[in-house]
């Protein structure tokens, strides 16, 4: 139980939504459930395309809340350059899943990185790949992205990656809350938008620009961006976001689980 946050392309004023993002470790919103503490404050991370754009490196992964760390501030605004794709993370971590610097979003793996917003159950038991050793502290997110990786590497043609993940979510045979993520191996950007619960909760929301895209849980506000803009994901959607000027494929997900 997350908040997510992926930024395409060239948006000059990235820094300014990076900074404005992490007010959501305080007020963003929660799943409606008697007793849920509110805010996203077990941990935050960030990751981004190196110079070539041929994969995702770590920026930093840190426990606690973003909201008042200066070491998030630090991270964000000593980047001098631009990277082409920007993931954050702020993890309010599910039931039963420790609260850990090893369980801390993003999750990376031979170029790729991948953060997630929901719970799933029995994760350890999807199929992945006998080279995908966890090294999480038995996190649902890390087998998730196994799962994901294991079948992109069964069809790595970079057009065709968004259909496989679009059916390998139809094709989960484990229950979860919602699977929305986001993936990037530093030259496409594919979201995911399938959730089974709390509609209100697992949204993701997309703003176009003409040189890039935004993604987030939910919209953030800044003097650059009119509320209008933004366009909220339907549920059973990942999109595609490649291309300079970006463009978004839209790709349906078949309800099969």
């Amino acid at each position: 139980m997350c908040r997510l946050l992926g930024i395409y392309g060239q948006v000059d004023f990235w820094q300014e939504i990076a900074l404005e993002f992490r007010k959501q470790a305080d007020f963003g919103n929660i799943p409606p459930v008697g007793g849920t503490e509110p805010g996203h404050k077990d941990g935050w991370g960030m990751a981004g395309s190196n110079k070539d754009r041929t994969a995702m490196v770590p920026i930093i992964r840190q426990l606690g809340s973003a909201s008042d760390s200066v070491r998030y501030r630090q991270a964000v605004t000593s980047i001098d350059e631009a990277p082409d794709v920007f993931l954050g993370h702020l993890r309010k971590a599910s039931d039963n899943i420790p609260v850990t610097l090893a369980n801390a979003h993003p999750f990376f793996h031979d170029g790729w990185a991948f953060i997630h917003n929901g719970t799933v159950y029995d994760a350890e038991s999807l199929p992945r790949d006998a080279s995908l050793v966890p090294i999480s502290d038995e996190s649902d997110t890390e087998y998730l992205f196994h799962y994901f990786l294991s079948a992109i590497t069964k069809n790595p043609v970079d057009n065709s990656i968004g259909e496989t993940l679009a059916q390998a979510v139809s094709s989960l045979t484990v229950d979860y809350t919602a699977v929305n993520s986001l993936l990037s191996n530093g030259e496409d950007l594919y979201v995911i938008c399938a959730y089974k619960k709390w509609s209100d909760y697992y949204t993701l929301h997309y703003y176009p620009l003409p040189a890039g895209v935004i993604i987030s849980s939910q919209p953030i506000e800044s003097s650059r961006l009119d509320p209008a803009g933004w366009y909220r994901l339907d549920n059973n959607l990942l999109l595609r976001i490649h291309g300079n000027p970006p463009h978004i494929d839209k790709i349906p997900i078949a309800n099969g689980s």
